[in-house]
């Protein structure tokens, strides 16, 4: 009876034991996937970042593959390679490829806003600020052709949808008090807000899609043709 009790008893270990073994491998799994690449000892992580900044991390990163290498080489895969992360760490912030392009886009309308800001702040004269806005418009999709298209749509860029209705309409805003500030009564007309707009943009499209050539113009690039039709249309 001793020797049949022994062996039940050292069973009985043994299966605490290997359910003690899945419990830490299942927590270290976690952890993992949680947690950025580790680097060799003795070197920095060169994507230094808190927890709490990894959406922000992986929107830059995945901007970066954009432009340098276009939508069709953007997953979330090789923008957490980028970032220095799991291959898993993406999902905890983005659901799927689609969401991922959505915060880039919103985000493109955010630093959008802001360039324009920054420069109309420069100009003191209510129709310099709004030559401005248009001039930075223009100087953003040339500095950023995949963002911008990204922000907008197009045949290979969903994310023109009503998720970015809001941060779109927060970048118009800027256009619509600008034109405001020297319009009579102090009240922006929608359709000349709208012909501006149409006009930034429409050269922008036209520069990054190759159907002009700034120097056919007599200019050396697309800004300061931008630069000097907005100056002829904002007087």
């Amino acid at each position: 009876m001793s020797l049949v009790s022994n062996r039940y008893l050292n069973t009985d270990k043994i299966k605490l034991y290997l359910i003690t073994v899945k419990i830490i491998l299942a927590k270290r799994k976690n952890l993992l996937i949680m947690a950025p690449m580790p680097t060799k000892p003795g070197r920095k992580s060169p994507h230094p970042y808190h927890h709490g900044h990894l959406r922000d991390a992986l929107i830059r990163a995945a901007r970066k593959i954009l432009e340098k290498d276009g939508l069709p080489d953007l997953s979330l895969r090789r923008v957490a390679q980028a970032a220095g992360v799991s291959s898993a760490a993406p999902y905890y912030h983005f659901a799927d490829k689609k969401a991922l392009l959505d915060a880039i886009a919103a985000e493109g309308f955010s630093s959008l806003k802001r360039e324009m800001l920054a420069r109309m702040e420069k100009e003191a004269n209510p129709r310099a600020r709004t030559q401005a806005c248009g001039i930075t418009y223009v100087a953003f999709a040339l500095q950023n052709p995949a963002l911008f298209r990204l922000m907008f749509g197009g045949n290979d860029f969903p994310s023109a949808d009503a998720a970015l209705a809001g941060p779109r309409q927060l970048t118009y805003d800027v256009l619509q008090q600008a034109v405001a500030a020297h319009s009579p009564g102090g009240k922006a007309d929608p359709l000349t807000c709208l012909g501006l707009w149409a006009l930034v943009h429409g050269i922008a499209k036209l520069i990054l899609e190759g159907g002009i050539q700034p120097s056919e113009y007599g200019f050396e690039n697309g800004l300061a043709l931008a630069i000097r039709v907005l100056g002829q249309r904002v007087e």
